[in-house]
């Protein structure tokens, strides 16, 4: 998906005709609508303002009876009511309803393809840069494509209409017509490229700017802005960024100038509105081989010939403009997932199975580091195993990995001993219920965001997965209960809430689902260890029959677990319970036994403080 200036004219008109399919197919009647409207308004024009002039000049200069003038307003009057109400009817009403059915349309294949996308495609900058343009031109692009076809037609149609009245009383007009238009077509096609150059280069500083407003707006930065001197940095950022913009536009400010001189000016005004005028001075006054009515026509239609001929050419370089931005469109929705089912997937088994590693590897991008390197792990159904390391590990890797997230670089993950790329995709994911540590709370209410669908469920399994997750005290404060709404996004009654208590919500979601493996990859990380330990009892005791996968770097939990995999650098150092891995003595006694006593350290700090000892 590179950025390309220069386009061949076949992926131009591929580009935007795919646009205008679309929104064919999509809605009929809006593209009906653009065409209909470009053609008659374009003739409605030439018979009120180029032949209408002629017409009523000749009457007047070979006295024509009034009848012949009156007839002709009155036709005019009824066609332009009829084209005024049609036009401010379908402007106010149909138009907005139609353009919400394309928008909506666009955007949901958008979202579905978004939705399927590999999550490797967020590590592709290029690829996220471009994901993010789709999803902010989209609709933008295609109204701007159909306003363009519009107005392409409108000029055509005028251009043959003016077009024939030309050749028909005085054929000389072209020439100098086709001398203005050769040399503003050029003109054009010269500053398009300029201004498109410019942008390209000024989009990454203004995403730098962007982002310095984001960071000084959103609650997310205010703590740590007020609490350092990282705002001087910013300013700093701010102004270099201004800087480099202030370059940019002043590199391509003499060119843009000049072309638009010339564009606008010399090749267009002096040679229609100059020269032009001139010669028909001397075929009237010299030569005396036009009417006064066909100079009056002919000066109209050839300045409608002069800016609907340039309005076509404008509209070249916009197809060109809007076909870079399609692209990128097209390469988004045409986009293949690499993660997808194979042919008659496999069903999934009613009981839960062993879930394996097999010599797995993995990197995030081909010949990139190994994440992880030749790892084996069993996990038993109804077990409860912890993935236990330092950060950066690879213990987050290994549950994406787990889920499907991404597919392993060498080796195989089984499950119920078949590959898990045998099974539906989707299905398979549908076994596990899990919290990640970076969960999101929605802008819903309380009951959407544990049920995390929009179908109706009876308020008591919600409330009982809240309970079992800790939250029912806060619960019992909120005024509108399971139907609060979480954030003030849309609802100014809404509720924030502290990260512990975002936690316990996610956490009633995995407890919530009705699914066969657990995969809590430290979503307790706001909590104190001793309600991490605490949390975590609770989730062991209320999916005792679920198979349990705990991913931390805190070992709060693991003394609960069958089995413990001690990772470090992408590999499995120590396996065992937590009395074997202690009788060991390696890596995962050190990190208990220097975690447990900062513990204990906390815990004597805390009762000193409790009782008065200590400030």
């Amino acid at each position: 998906m590179q950025k390309k200036s220069n386009q061949s004219i076949k992926s131009v008109i591929s580009n935007n005709w795919f646009i205008f399919s679309y929104v064919y197919k999509t809605v009929p009647l809006y593209t009906f609508k653009i065409i209909f409207f470009a053609v008659f308004f374009a003739m409605l024009n030439f018979f009120e303002f180029t032949y209408m002039i002629m017409y009523m000049t000749d009457c007047i200069q070979y006295h024509k009876p009034f009848s012949y003038p009156l007839t002709y307003i009155v036709l005019l009057f009824i066609t332009l009511c009829f084209w005024l109400w049609l036009s401010s009817s379908f402007a106010e009403n149909w138009m907005k309803v139609l353009t919400i059915k394309l928008n909506k349309a666009m955007q949901l294949d958008i979202y579905s393809k978004a939705v399927s996308m590999d999550l490797e495609c967020y590590d592709d900058p290029q690829f996220y840069n471009d994901f993010v343009w789709a999803m902010s031109e989209s609709t933008k692009r295609t109204e701007e494509v159909m306003k363009t076809i519009g107005s392409l037609i409108d000029s055509i149609t005028r251009i043959i209409s003016a077009g024939v009245f030309v050749i028909f009383f005085d054929k000389m007009g072209l020439i100098f017509l086709a001398i203005s238009v050769v040399l503003s077509f050029a003109g054009n096609i010269t500053l398009n490229k300029l201004r498109y150059k410019m942008n390209i280069e000024s989009r990454p500083i203004s995403r730098k700017r962007d982002y310095i407003n984001r960071v000084f707006y959103l609650n997310d930065y205010t703590k740590e802005i007020r609490l350092s001197n990282i705002k001087e940095k910013l300013y700093k950022e701010f102004d270099k960024s201004n800087a480099e913009l202030e370059e940019v536009i002043n590199r391509y400010s003499i060119k843009l100038t000049i072309f638009t001189f010339l564009q606008k000016y010399v090749y267009s005004y002096f040679l229609i509105n100059g020269l032009y005028v001139l010669y028909l001075l001397y075929k009237v006054v010299v030569v005396s081989t036009l009417s006064y009515g066909a100079i009056f026509g002919l000066l109209r239609a050839i300045w409608t010939l002069q800016r609907n001929l340039g309005d076509f050419t404008d509209a070249i370089p916009k197809f060109q403009e809007n076909s870079l931005y399609i692209e990128k469109i097209k390469c988004f929705l045409n986009y293949e997932p690499k993660i997808k089912n194979v042919k008659n997937p496999l069903p999934l088994q009613g009981e839960t199975g062993i879930l394996e590693f097999k010599n797995v590897s993995f990197s995030y991008q081909k010949g990139g580091s190994t994440v992880l390197n030749k790892i084996n792990l069993s996990v038993k159904p109804g077990s409860k195993i912890a993935i236990v390391g330092p950060n950066g590990a690879g213990k987050s890797t290994l549950t994406k990995l787990i889920m499907r997230l991404y597919d392993v670089s060498e080796g195989e993950i089984l499950y119920g001993g078949k590959n898990i790329k045998e099974y539906d995709t989707e299905a398979y994911r549908g076994i596990f219920g899990s919290v990640f540590q970076d969960y999101q709370l929605f802008a819903a209410s309380l009951s959407e965001n544990v049920a995390m669908s929009s179908e109706v469920v009876r308020e008591e399994q919600i409330k009982d997965a809240l309970e079992k997750a800790g939250f029912a005290d806060k619960l019992s404060l909120l005024k509108n209960g399971t139907e609060t709404s979480l954030t003030r996004e849309f609802d100014e009654n809404g509720i924030g809430l502290s990260g512990g208590e975002s936690q316990k919500i996610a956490i009633a979601r995995v407890l919530f689902k009705n699914s066969k493996f657990i995969v809590l990859d430290e979503p307790s990380s706001a909590l104190d260890p001793i309600s991490e330990y605490h949390l975590n009892e609770t989730i062991t005791k209320v999916a005792k029959d679920k198979t349990i996968i705990f991913i931390s770097h805190r070992l709060s939990t693991t003394r609960m677990c069958d089995e413990i995999y001690m990772v470090e650098n992408g590999e499995i150092l120590e396996l065992g319970s937590h009395e074997e891995l202690m009788a060991q003595d390696g890596k995962y006694a050190y990190m208990f036994n220097l975690q447990a006593e900062k513990y204990r350290t906390a815990a004597k700090i805390s009762v000193l403080v409790e009782g008065g000892l200590v400030k």
